[in-house]
């Protein structure tokens, strides 16, 4: 799998948590990449890495979002 599609892999799984009201509640950066932990209002809690450096980057764009309430 190419670098961009990988990034386009993890920016649909973001996309698709974010459109379901998940919001970043906690990052944890390490070696291997980004350990995201999303909560949804009712409770659920999941958690998604992401490897690429595109998809770091994209998650603080969606991160700002939520922080301003953008919508999607």
């Amino acid at each position: 799998m190419s670098a961009y599609q990988q990034f386009q892999a993890e920016k649909e799984k973001l996309d698709a948590y974010a459109a379901q009201q998940f919001r970043i509640t906690a990052v944890q950066e390490d070696l291997t990449g980004t350990l995201l932990t999303l909560e949804h209002p009712g409770g659920e809690r999941v958690t998604l890495r992401l490897e690429t450096a595109d998809a770091r980057k994209y998650f603080v764009s969606v991160m700002l979002r939520q922080k301003t309430k953008t919508p999607f």
